[in-house]
């Protein structure tokens, strides 16, 4: 092929390179990737185009400060995927959060470089200004140790550039070590995706409503978002998880939703009964990876779906109409407590062969398969298996979208 052809064949082929730049890094930097960021700018008015049509998302691309920002705005609430710090072994917690809140206002009135002393005494300061805060004492190792997790977050996302000093030595020792950081202020401006500013919303579910025209167009392109956030962001999608609305647009709108993710964003949709689930062949497109090597708990979530499934399709076998059933939380840790057993010398001894352990561990493991869709945790703890966990049944190809 030559000509005007090729052309638009290889502008295609960027242009979906570039949006799938941003799926994965929603805050594209072009000191980071200059190649990437050249492209976005190309093709920033399809690009612009398409995230708003499609899943109602926001995309900046500044070319000043030379930055691009996918404000994703996520179709529900999801407490599977906390943030953490590059290089950390633990999840932010509530504490971390509240911190990372806290030195972002901080920040707010910080000129464009501050250090980490400076910056860890505003946010004490801010912290005494509210009687529901635990105010932040840098004093306890605990809190320097949350604080610069805070830090390195806010550095790995370009808010903070490091200059000089040695952040890990200041969470030692706060007399001995400090650390010096340029502040992006565009870049910190340009964080928080929600679609209504905190200073004019009265809560953080206000925070998060977004305005839709209360009209029939409006219901048919609020369903048509919620379907595409959801197979951008998630594996698995179940026809049971949407609204009626949602569902009738599904069955209207297949077509579309299949031919947008195929040819713009290179994603392969598999159709099930149950739901859809969008496959990348790239397996580029993650935050993690499942089934994937070197993690405990990432085996133990595998050996679980494995014997949710195994669990599953004896019971069909006996009885086909049998539906997916609730396994009792502690039927799931006596089985997790099973695998410690006969994995003692190749698993982690992070989690203890103790009821206490194992039940560390299955909270970990459990949470993974949730994020996966590949089950989920009734309100009275038990272990709900999801349709999608039949890809994992043993002696059958397994195989999947990675996140």
């Amino acid at each position: 092929m030559t000509g005007p052809g090729l052309h638009e064949e290889r502008a295609q082929a960027e242009r979906r390179d570039a949006l799938r730049a941003l799926l994965a890094r929603p805050l594209l930097l072009a000191d980071r990737d200059p190649e990437m960021f050249a492209a976005v700018v190309r093709h920033r008015a399809e690009l612009v185009r398409w995230f708003a049509e499609n899943a109602g998302w926001t995309l900046i691309v500044d070319a000043g400060t030379l930055h691009a920002r996918l404000l994703k705005r996520a179709s529900r609430p999801d407490p599977t995927r906390p943030a953490r710090a590059p290089g950390r072994p633990r999840d932010f917690d509530r504490r971390r959060y509240v911190l990372l809140a806290l030195a972002l206002a901080a920040l707010d009135d910080e000129p464009v470089q501050v250090t980490l002393a400076r910056l860890a005494e505003k946010v004490r300061e801010l912290s005494l200004e509210d009687d529901a805060l635990a105010p932040f004492d840098p004093d306890q190792s605990a809190e320097r140790h949350a604080f610069v997790d805070v830090v390195r977050l806010l550095e790995d996302l370009g808010v903070l550039a490091f200059k000089d000093g040695d952040a890990d030595r200041y969470a030692r020792s706060p007399g001995e070590g400090d650390a010096l950081y340029d502040v992006r202020e565009r870049l910190l401006s340009r964080l928080l995706a929600a679609p209504r500013p905190p200073a004019l919303a009265s809560g953080p579910a206000h925070m998060a409503e977004e305005e839709r025209a209360a009209t029939e167009e409006g219901e048919r392109t609020a369903a048509r978002h919620v379907l595409f956030r959801r197979l951008l962001d998630d594996p698995v999608v179940y026809k049971d998880e949407l609204d009626p609305r949602g569902r009738d647009w599904l069955a209207a709108g297949s077509g579309f939703l299949y031919e947008r993710l195929s040819r713009d964003a290179g994603l392969a949709v598999e159709r099930r009964a149950e739901g859809l689930a969008a496959i990348d062949p790239a397996g580029t497109l993650t935050d993690n990876a499942f089934p994937g090597g070197g993690s405990t708990v990432k085996h133990a979530a595998l050996l679980l779906c494995e014997w949710l499934a195994e669990r599953a399709r004896t019971a069909r076998t006996a009885d086909p109409a049998v539906q997916l059933a609730a396994v009792a939380w502690r039927e799931v840790v006596a089985r997790v407590r099973a695998f410690q057993a006969d994995q003692a010398t190749r698993w982690s001894r992070e989690y203890e062969a103790t009821e206490a352990g194992a039940e560390a561990l299955a909270r970990e493991a459990t949470r993974l398969l949730a994020g996966f869709g590949l089950a989920s945790l009734a309100p009275d703890g038990a272990l709900v298996p999801r349709p999608a966990c039949a890809r994992f049944a043993p002696r059958e190809a397994s195989g999947g979208r990675s996140r």
